[in-house]
């Protein structure tokens, strides 16, 4: 329900294992006794509108604001946003990642779309979507190879070799 406060007074601070608290006698329109507000001291004294319940205890009339937005203590949020906080997560890890490894190895240069490779694919990994660690360097880019045709069969490359294969061949 919402409040509209009349008067404010701050009656006492106190500490708990929680913190320190301010406790604030709090007027409300249409409400023939005060009710007591709890925030922390760092919280701006009550004034204007306020939403909340008022509770009755032994302790007397207490208005239990109501929580706008913020950390809902474990409640899982919709689908829709956990794969954005992962997607975002991911991309600013692929970037550290990225740049740790440009930083070490001057040689090793990636795209912007390679980055958000990287990016997909720890984002497929915090899914569960992948559960194996594997690194695979991207190809590198080398010069193409001219084949000369001269119809002699020892001249074509040979396209069932594969890469580990030639260069093995070479040492």
């Amino acid at each position: 329900m919402n409040y509209k406060i009349i008067s404010a007074m701050k009656t006492r601070t106190f500490t708990t294992e929680h913190g320190t608290f301010d406790s604030y006698a709090v007027m409300l329109e249409g409400e023939t006794e005060a009710v007591e507000i709890v925030q922390k001291p760092a919280t701006p004294p009550p004034s204007g509108e306020i939403s909340g319940t008022i509770e009755t205890s032994k302790w007397g009339r207490k208005l239990k604001k109501e929580q706008l937005g913020g950390y809902s203590g474990g409640s899982k949020s919709d689908p829709a946003t956990q794969k954005t906080i992962v997607r975002q997560n991911s991309l600013t890890n692929a970037v550290a990642y990225c740049t740790a490894k440009a930083n070490l190895d001057k040689d090793y240069k990636l795209t912007g779309k390679e980055v958000i490779q990287v990016a997909t694919y720890f984002a497929k990994y915090s899914l569960g979507e992948v559960t194996v660690v594997t690194e695979n360097k991207p190809e590198e880019k080398t010069e193409e190879k001219q084949t000369v045709v001269t119809g002699n069969k020892e001249d074509e490359p040979d396209l069932d070799k594969s890469w580990d294969d030639e260069s093995s061949e070479d040492n």
